[in-house]
């Protein structure tokens, strides 16, 4: 029996809760360890991303994130979500950056993970950036194979250390003096901010030592 070709196109907000069953694959898939931690509304905060590109879009100026769905038969079997980012004083160009991308357990080998890469190109043209970048765990090996076929290459090792624990290697506390309590945070923000600062730290003396 013949499947039916996959087709990919921009997920919009409705088609958000279709994706939970493949994020929570997801998730389980990569393991704990780089899951998020803490309480994260990953469909709102999807849709929130979505609504705002499309006020930029729709505001002449150029969308920033995109949200791409692969279908078979109607049925959603994979997305990618990309963000344009910046990449900072050493190029003058931006990236659109795959920061996560998943294909349906029993829908693989189909082409969904390419058309999806071709998606992103498509998206790279239209926004002018120069780059498609990935963010992909080096443990996930099947994955990593997957994006050196098509001709990515690893370019720089980024590290990254929550806030709370940088501050307590480092000896830094936190004076709420400093904090501008004008800012409007999202929920999200909020909670981060309010767990950051009750978070146990070391002395600035016992850092030092």
């Amino acid at each position: 029996m013949l499947r039916s070709p996959v087709v990919v196109r921009a997920a919009t907000e409705q088609d958000v809760e279709s994706l939970t069953p493949l994020w929570d694959e997801f998730c389980e898939q990569i393991g704990s360890s780089l899951v998020p931690s803490g309480f994260i509304d990953v469909p709102e905060r999807v849709r929130e991303r979505i609504r705002i590109s499309n006020a930029t879009a729709e505001a002449g100026a150029r969308p920033t994130y995109r949200l791409a769905i692969a279908l078979s038969d109607g049925q959603p079997i994979a997305f990618a979500s990309m963000t344009v980012v910046d990449r900072g004083l050493m190029s003058a160009s931006s990236a659109v950056l795959i920061d996560v991308v998943h294909v349906k357990q029993g829908e693989r080998k189909r082409g969904a993970g390419t058309a999806l890469l071709r998606h992103a190109v498509a998206f790279a043209d239209e926004v002018g950036a120069s780059d498609v970048a990935v963010s992909v765990a080096p443990q996930v090996r099947d994955a990593n194979r997957f994006y050196a076929r098509h001709g990515f290459t690893q370019m720089v090792t980024r590290r990254s250390s929550p806030v709370s624990q940088l501050r307590r290697k480092l000896g830094v506390d936190v004076r709420l003096d400093q904090i501008d309590t004008t800012i409007e945070l999202t929920p999200v923000e909020r909670s981060l901010r309010r767990r950051a600062l009750l978070s146990p730290r070391r002395s600035a003396r016992s850092a030092r030592g």
